[in-house]
């Protein structure tokens, strides 16, 4: 079954995810270091409205890429003291919303593969070369190029790799499982994983152009997606104040509770919902870029009147810990 044509096929696989994460981080990285400041100033002044705290959410995750980064940024905020945890809520929904920009920019570039393929390297060479000269500044703007361009060029890897798992019946039962719960749970590994709900439905994505997994498969791979997107903020603020492990803890809470508001209806209401998406978004990739951003914009919509509910779990949750963390220590 695994001949060494497959294992060369998987390793090729794992490599473009690789450098696909290491473009993303870099465009992070780097996009941080020329406006993070403005960006905390933004996530700071946008927490005194709700509307202004998703918005703002929203912006400088779809910005700096990734949810984690603006995640963390917030549990430094309420570690601090300097903002509360109600006020942090509504910027962790706007997150989830903006962390689908890295999904729609790669559905896109599946209209001309070769085309991005040819622009990226261009990209990333450009980049490259900057980063040698000028100044700071221009050397980060050459950092961003770069990141991005490698950030296709791993695309493309994957892209060329995973669709060649199609002709393999071990893969193709694997991925035409019909279990919702199980591809919940399959998505909550694979982020959980790679710590990287981007790099997830990126991969979700390419599979589907390939013919890998239908629309049903993804929309459930994406819901455990994004619950195990909070993982990696858990992890990083576990050694940060309590406020702040309170900020993780409401980014799991929102998903959590997002997916059981989502998935009676998609289970109940797959066939019209995936013919709406169709008519909406016209291919696979596209649909499924479509209802990442979907889903999070009505979670966001609907659990937001909520968000004081939110903040009161969160607080009844994270005492519960604490005082079983304190009853540990007794005992030792």
């Amino acid at each position: 079954m695994f001949t060494v044509k497959v294992i060369e096929e998987v390793f090729v696989a794992l490599g473009g995810i690789a450098v696909f994460l290491f473009g993303l981080r870099q465009m992070s990285d780097c996009i941080q270091s020329l406006a993070g400041s403005k960006m905390k100033r933004a996530l700071y002044g946008a927490t005194r409205s709700k509307i202004r705290g998703v918005l703002a959410g929203a912006g400088v995750t779809a910005v700096i890429q990734s949810s984690t980064a603006t995640n963390v940024m917030l549990a430094s905020f309420a570690g601090s003291g300097a903002i509360t945890l109600g006020a942090a809520i509504p910027v962790v929904m706007g997150a989830n919303i903006g962390t689908t920009v890295t999904a729609q920019l790669v559905s896109l570039s599946g209209v001309n593969l070769s085309l991005v393929g040819s622009l990226s390297s261009l990209f990333a060479f450009v980049g490259f070369v900057m980063t040698f000269f000028g100044s700071e500044k221009l050397k980060k703007t050459g950092g961003f190029l770069f990141g991005f361009g490698i950030l296709f060029i791993g695309l493309g890897i994957m892209n060329e790799s995973i669709i060649s798992f199609g002709q393999y019946a071990f893969f193709r039962k694997l991925f035409t499982v019909k279990n919702p719960f199980f591809l919940i749970l399959n998505g909550f590994l694979m982020t959980g994983i790679v710590q990287s709900s981007s790099a997830v439905s990126s991969v979700i994505i390419v599979l589907s152009s390939g013919g890998l997994l239908s629309f049903e498969s993804s929309t459930y791979l994406i819901l455990g997606s994004n619950i195990g997107a909070g993982i990696a903020v858990l992890l990083l603020s576990s050694s940060m104040e309590k406020q702040a492990e309170k900020v993780a803890v409401v980014n799991v809470l929102f998903n959590l509770a997002g997916t059981i508001i989502v998935l009676p209806f998609l289970i109940a209401f797959q066939k019209p919902i995936e013919s709406a998406f169709y008519l909406i978004s016209g291919s696979s990739e596209r649909m499924i870029a479509n209802f990442h951003t979907a889903f999070n914009l009505i979670s966001a919509f609907l659990l937001l009147p909520f968000s004081g509910g939110i903040q009161r779990l969160t607080e009844c949750i994270c005492s519960k810990k604490l005082r079983k963390k304190e009853k540990i220590k007794a005992y030792i």
